[in-house]
């Protein structure tokens, strides 16, 4: 059975459903354009302080809301990497050295309890003295984990295949 081809009408309404299930009273209001699409998304340019738009997945809609900090070539290699604004689970391959995965994941926020067995609320940093201890406990896998940030820092070090990873949206607990 052929697949379905999403449009970009359904694209704006994905956006309005994170809208209300999030409660922000914006109206979606972009300059067509300024869309920028590829195979697998459609950047939406819908900006303001401290928000660069929207990247809408063709495949199933996924909405990653994205924040000033990063240039949108960042965005966008993330997205094609598969590293959203939100949590993920990332994998680095079997074969990566330690060292590099350990500077990469001092980089990731994550969401595990602390001494007390208390989840923290939204994602926090690792603080120095974890790292290492994350690292030996969970590598090669990091479940519900915040990347986003450390999207410079994989860029370089995937150049010249110094680092191979896969990332997803995670599937539960998303920021929201």
């Amino acid at each position: 059975m052929p697949k379905v081809q999403l449009t970009i009408r359904e694209a704006e309404d994905a956006i309005r459903r994170v809208f209300t299930a999030t409660r922000f009273r914006g109206e979606l209001r972009y300059d067509p354009a300024k869309v920028i699409e590829s195979p697998s998304w459609w950047y939406i340019p819908y900006t303001w302080i401290g928000c660069k738009g929207f990247i809408v997945s063709r495949e199933d809609l996924y909405v990653n809301w994205l924040g000033s900090a990063l240039s949108l070539e960042e965005c966008f290699w993330g997205q094609e990497n598969g590293i959203v604004n939100d949590l993920v689970d990332f994998a680095f391959a079997a074969e990566t050295n330690i060292s590099l995965a350990t500077t990469l994941v001092s980089r990731f926020k994550h969401m595990h309890p602390n001494a007390k067995g208390v989840v923290p609320g939204g994602p926090v940093w690792y603080r120095s003295e974890e790292v290492s201890s994350a690292v030996a406990q969970q590598f090669p896998l990091f479940k519900r984990h915040y990347a986003w940030f450390c999207i410079p820092d994989l860029m370089i070090a995937c150049q010249g295949d110094k680092l191979q990873f896969t990332c997803s949206p995670c599937k539960t607990g998303a920021l929201g």
